[in-house]
């Protein structure tokens, strides 16, 4: 039996085994839940083909490199003798891997020696809600991320009025003719199987439709909705909370989320740093592919001993090669006004 404070292997592996029976429970884990749809949309649409993680000038660097031919042109039939032309154009991108955000916990021994309640289930919970907090983060800052980089709407056509980075509909427009427009515009700015990320903006039309469809006369108006009746993404909280009133219309690969973890997977298998400290990472059980390092250390404030503990986030939002329009990110943003 593990004791209490003690950061050796059997007592972390008691905290992950408390980890899995907290999502066991559907009480429970409602406080772990993360609302963090637009996280999700990004990462299970992301589709970005890094170089390896580098180091330069004491930063963690990776490379998106692409080829570009904006130049060419077709010319009249010439001498086959001589064929002359020119050759693509190397392009290269560099994302710094950086710490982006962090939440820390302590538990006291004491007071755990008078509970039912073991305080491994305490940090098996509070390590839960840190990795659950941090994971509605990252769905604010990929939201703050696509606001930044929306492209020029291509498509100047109603009812869309497009300045700059953001193409104004207004409100009696968004109905059940809007997934015409934005097929248009899809097509126009070249998306290849698009989705889109909303709030408030289309969530009672879409969820109206999608009830009225086993009805004879509802069928035509989900029809509409085309390839986006099963790619649009509604996250209330966080399109609301950074961008409101807005919808974001993207290209399948266009954008992405990558996190990197610098310990191995599990407090079982957590690596000391120093005496009374450890680090492993873990997984968020919430967004796909998203990881976290976990730090735990011993601590003494005030004549109380602590097990302090530390989830740290590492990593980066970036765009997809563009094309040779600089203009067109792969993102477009659209408002309700």
């Amino acid at each position: 039996m593990s004791q209490i404070g003690i950061l050796e292997c059997g007592y972390l592996t008691d905290v992950n085994i408390e980890q899995e029976r907290a999502w066991e429970d559907p009480i429970k884990n409602i406080d772990l839940k993360a609302n963090a749809d637009a996280a999700r949309a990004v990462l299970e649409n992301q589709q970005v083909n890094m170089g390896p993680l580098m180091v330069k000038d004491k930063k963690n660097i990776i490379n998106v490199e692409w080829l570009t031919d904006c130049d060419a042109t077709t010319e009249s039939c010439s001498d086959d003798c001589t064929i002359d032309g020119a050759d693509s154009t190397p392009e290269c991108k560099e994302y710094e891997i950086t710490c982006l955000r962090e939440s820390a916990f302590k538990v006291a021994d004491r007071v755990y020696r008078e509970r039912t309640i073991k305080n491994t289930q305490s940090i098996a919970f509070l390590i839960e809600r840190r990795k659950k907090l941090l994971d509605e983060w990252i769905a604010q800052y990929i939201v703050t991320f696509l606001q930044s980089e929306a492209g020029t709407n291509v498509f100047t056509g109603s009812p869309g009025t497009v300045a700059a980075a953001l193409t104004t509909i207004p409100a009696a427009n968004w109905n059940d003719n809007i997934w015409g427009y934005f097929a248009r515009v899809a097509l126009g700015n070249q998306f290849t199987n698009p989705y889109a990320i909303s709030g408030d903006n289309l969530f009672q039309l879409v969820y109206n439709r999608l009830a009225e469809y086993q009805n004879a006369d509802g069928k035509g108006n989900v029809n509409k909705m085309g390839g986006l009746r099963d790619r649009t993404y509604f996250d209330v909280f966080n399109v609301e909370a950074i961008a409101a009133g807005y919808t974001f219309l993207l290209h399948k690969t266009a954008a992405a989320f990558m996190s990197k973890s610098w310990y191995p997977e599990g407090a079982g298998n957590a690596i000391e740093l120093m005496a009374d400290q450890k680090a492993w990472s873990e997984s968020s059980r919430n967004l796909p592919g998203v990881v976290y390092d976990v730090f735990a250390q011993r601590t003494c404030v005030s004549n109380e001993y602590y097990t302090a503990f530390k989830v740290q986030l590492h990593g980066v939002a970036a765009l997809n090669p563009t094309p040779c329009s600089v203009t067109n990110s792969g993102i477009l943003a659209f408002s309700c006004v």
